[in-house]
């Protein structure tokens, strides 16, 4: 039976197609098991006749290291090509080079252009990363109102990161008014289609009944899901609720255990939370060298509540020594910060 698909591709046409799509079927694992080594083959070739989608593909699996070592510098001559022959994704990933700067220079109106002339055309990830320059202001004024705008607009083409940045403005009120109901909603949805950032946010909802009612169980499986897929500020709630018996059977233990696997991974509220566990002793050995340390770490990755502990630390000498001049330091930069130290 001829493929009425297919049947107006050219010989080469069809051939680099066949590549692709086998590549494809490697890379999702549609009927064959996945094979990321076999997924980049396939692409290769379908790249030596210039099929664009190829081309991308080809690039995204240098960008993550799938199938071959990680590359940025390929990855952005392969992505380069994609977006230079109107492959709207490449266009898009090709804005992030410049808003990132690892293998060009970082130049952040260039990002801005590129995520602009993409959500132009219709691409809701371009809209949304559009959105969070407008709300950082990297590249054009800042402007939280605008922001706003362009995280809905790409929420209501269900992508899921701008519906989770949606319940952020209504939450924090950047650019609209705060409402935790709809915070919750925008959040939910962006969770049930399994965006980590989000499920983790819909469990502090149900934690502190925000915008929604209060539900310790609930928060403790969306934290679950959420630690699931990799976030390690997820498990550090779901620690927090170990911790606390919110949800769950209260184990200090499992705590310190799930608060160790996020402060690994360079979360900050694990890392914090950890620290407070060792200097107390609650859930492991009191160890005051490590929880100074710990702090210091969440100090440094911005968690605010960590300059408190360490101006008592450097008052009392828990951990390091004394410091009369690092504890009225860390006491201004925590009341700055909103933590006035608790005399």
């Amino acid at each position: 039976m001829t493929d009425n698909k297919n049947s107006t591709l050219s010989p080469t046409e069809f051939l680099a197609k066949k590549y692709f799509d086998q590549g494809e079927k490697y890379f999702t694992g549609d009927g064959v098991p996945v094979d990321f080594k076999k997924a980049v083959a396939n692409y290769e070739q379908s790249a030596k006749f210039d099929y664009t989608p190829a081309v991308f593909s080809l690039g995204v699996c240098y960008i993550r290291g799938l199938g071959v070592d990680k590359n940025e510098r390929r990855a952005y001559e392969l992505i380069k090509r994609a977006a230079e022959a109107g492959n709207l994704d490449a266009q898009f990933t090709l804005g992030h080079f410049y808003f990132e700067g690892s293998v060009v220079e970082r130049d952040y109106k260039k990002a801005v252009e590129i995520f602009d002339e993409s959500a132009k055309k219709g691409h809701p990830g371009g809209m949304n990363d559009l959105g969070f320059c407008y709300q950082r202001g990297l590249g054009v004024e800042q402007d939280d109102a605008r922001a706003f705008e362009c995280f809905s607009q790409a929420a209501q083409a269900d992508f899921p990161a701008a519906q989770n940045n949606v319940g952020d403005c209504y939450n924090f009120g950047r650019g609209v008014e705060a409402d935790p109901e709809k915070a919750y909603l925008y959040y939910y949805r962006a969770a049930q289609s399994g965006y980590a950032v989000a499920q983790n946010n819909v469990g502090m909802c149900c934690l502190n009944g925000h915008g929604v009612k209060r539900d310790y169980e609930q928060a403790v499986k969306w934290f679950e899901e959420s630690g699931k897929l990799g976030n390690p500020v997820a498990i550090a709630n779901l620690g927090f609720c170990y911790e606390t018996g919110r949800g769950v059977e209260k184990s200090a233990e499992k705590a310190v255990q799930l608060y160790t696997i996020s402060a690994d991974a360079e979360s900050a509220p694990g890392q914090f939370n950890l620290a407070k566990c060792l200097r107390d002793g609650n859930g492991a050995k009191q160890d005051k060298e490590r929880a100074f340390s710990l702090f210091k770490r969440a100090a440094e990755n911005g968690f605010p509540m960590a300059y408190a502990e360490l101006a008592l630390c450097y008052t009392d000498g828990i951990g390091t020594k004394p410091d009369k001049e690092l504890a009225e330091k860390f006491k201004k930069l925590s009341a700055d910060a909103g933590y006035p130290v608790k005399e």
